[in-house]
């Protein structure tokens, strides 16, 4: 199974391709904005700071966390993974924890660490660590502060037994439309997995109303594979001359103004 010293450095090549491509080159965002993802010396002196806002979180979307995403693949992941008494493993992308529940209940005999970086998630996680003290570690956190964060809790390099990535957005995301995922529900245009935590970082109100033309399109096609990418960027930039773009349904709208057939 994937080891996750590997993984990571496999993770910081791609995120270092990803920077330094400068599709998200704003130019007039601080310096400081991926700093948070990739320092974790940061993450240590806001670690206080965070949890108290996941706390406050946990509260605020309990009726989302009762909605829980059902993974659509859980039996071909638990049978891959194939856990055994005594094994560690690493979901790095927990959730609403459907995964680690069905590994849990495939053998309760190991630890796994939960990590996400959705605070919403995390309270999720430490409610399940209740039922799984002796299991479950919740972290939150970002792909890039993993392995620091796992070598702090004792997790030497080589020892995980597998690794989970379920990568995208889920239900949690897109069915609250006050956290701007979704399309089809009209909302402030956001887009953050953890804006609470860093709040300087970039919404995606920022993101459609500053980068020019060809930087909107190069994101579509490139993180969209949108085949209408240069239609839809002058589209954006032709609405936003106009007025803001700050609503989900909005930016919603203006797509679809200019890929009806």
């Amino acid at each position: 199974m994937l080891q996750y010293p590997y993984f990571c450095r496999i993770y910081k090549k791609f995120l270092s391709c990803w920077l330094e491509s400068g599709i998200f080159n704003l130019g007039v965002w601080p310096k400081n904005i991926h700093a948070t993802a990739e320092r974790y010396n940061e993450y240590e002196a806001q670690e206080q700071t965070d949890q108290t806002g996941a706390q406050e979180l946990q509260d605020r979307d309990s009726e989302a966390m009762t909605k829980l995403h059902i993974p659509v693949m859980v039996d071909e992941v638990v049978r891959c993974l194939a856990p055994q008494k005594g094994q560690f493993f690493l979901d790095m992308t927990f959730g609403s924890g459907g995964h680690t529940r069905a590994i849990l209940q495939k053998e309760s005999d190991i630890t796994l660490y939960a990590l996400d970086r959705d605070p919403t998630a995390y309270a999720i996680a430490e409610q399940l660590s209740e039922l799984y003290p002796k299991q479950i570690r919740a972290i939150l956190s970002q792909f890039s502060q993993a392995e620091a964060l796992l070598m702090k809790a004792g997790v030497q390099p080589g020892t995980l037994d597998g690794v989970l990535l379920d990568l995208g957005c889920s239900s949690m995301q897109l069915d609250a439309p006050e956290r701007g995922f979704s399309l089809r529900k009209d909302g402030p245009l956001d887009m953050r997995m953890d804006g609470c935590r860093y709040p300087d970082m970039p919404t995606a109100a920022d993101v459609v109303n500053a980068l020019d033309q060809q930087a909107l399109a190069s994101i579509l096609r490139t993180y969209g594979e949108e085949k209408h990418a240069k239609k839809i960027a002058s589209a954006i930039v032709q609405a936003r001359s106009i007025y803001p773009i700050t609503r989900t349904q909005q930016l919603a709208s203006i797509v679809a103004g200019c890929t009806v057939l």
